[in-house]
């Protein structure tokens, strides 16, 4: 079987277990305040064993576990993220789902991502296309801004951020960074601003945003170098999504008013007495 629909196969796969969980688990803590379940933890062992069978010898970064071989042995590297948004899985909202990304010498090359409970399926393709449940899309680009301008936006937009007022258009959280990436690279909003979240939680969404000639930057206009962050390190600013025109116009727009030292302080002080033994082995 083809690499692209051997990978859709097992993804597939992978949300249908996670929908057989949906409404049924309960979340617990885990160090970084992030919620894990147990479909969480059912979906990547299922993702992992399958990708090691097709795909020997090949390097596997995984959410809840770690590694399963190191990301520097050999040319390839899959990233998986079980759930994306398993906060809105957990609260029994519908957008969420498996996401598998793969790198080849340090390069991302593919993304896959699929949200079954609303039948959503995106992912690369080698001659560079992004398509949607089987269609090709293409990234948009709103310059000047409107009021129907559309930005994805982290969940906690009211206590780390300031969007200038200026902004004329709407703001939209969906409760996934790869859906929030997926759905910007395939035109159904124009940036998307993301947290300093891990590779995991981008690199299958930002395969398809390169791919339609979308880019990822810093806040401060760095790009992101995202194989930088395959060692399983969170990014070190809040990032933004789109269209190059797009982001050179929104940057200067949006303030970051929560550093860096005050998540970390936050969750040094707050880890212990949430985490739970099963969200303590991740």
């Amino acid at each position: 079987m083809e690499e692209t629909q051997a990978v859709i196969e097992i993804l597939k796969h992978a949300g249908q277990l996670a929908l057989s969980y949906f409404r049924k688990v309960v979340p617990e803590w885990k160090r970084d305040l992030t919620y894990v379940t147990e479909a969480d933890l059912a979906v990547q062992g299922y993702i992992q064993e399958a990708l090691a069978k097709r795909f020997p010898g090949d390097g596997i970064v995984a959410e809840e576990n770690g590694l399963n071989a190191d990301p520097d042995v050999g040319s390839r590297t899959w990233v998986v993220d079980p759930i994306d948004g398993t906060a809105a899985f957990a609260a029994g909202l519908p957008i969420w789902g498996p996401g598998i990304a793969l790198f080849e010498d340090g390069e991302l090359v593919a993304g896959y991502f699929y949200a079954p409970a609303v039948g959503d399926l995106f992912h690369t393709t080698r001659s560079g296309k992004v398509l949607r449940n089987g269609h090709p899309t293409r990234l948009r680009q709103s310059v000047p801004f409107h009021r129907e301008t559309s930005l994805l936006v982290a969940s906690r937009l009211h206590r780390n951020y300031h969007i200038d007022p200026s902004f004329p258009g709407k703001l939209r959280n969906l409760g996934s960074s790869i859906a929030h990436l997926c759905y910007l690279a395939t035109g159904c909003a124009d940036a998307a601003l993301m947290e300093r979240v891990y590779v995991w939680d981008i690199a299958p969404g930002l395969a398809m945003l390169q791919h339609n000639g979308g880019m990822l930057v810093y806040l401060d206009g760095t790009p992101v170098q995202i194989s930088d962050l395959l060692q399983r390190q969170r990014a070190p600013q809040p990032m933004l999504a789109g269209h190059p025109e797009t982001i050179t116009a929104l940057a200067p727009l949006i303030q970051y008013v929560n550093s860096p030292e005050d998540r970390e302080a936050e969750i040094r002080d707050h880890a212990s007495p949430c985490q739970t033994q099963s969200a303590a082995s991740t």
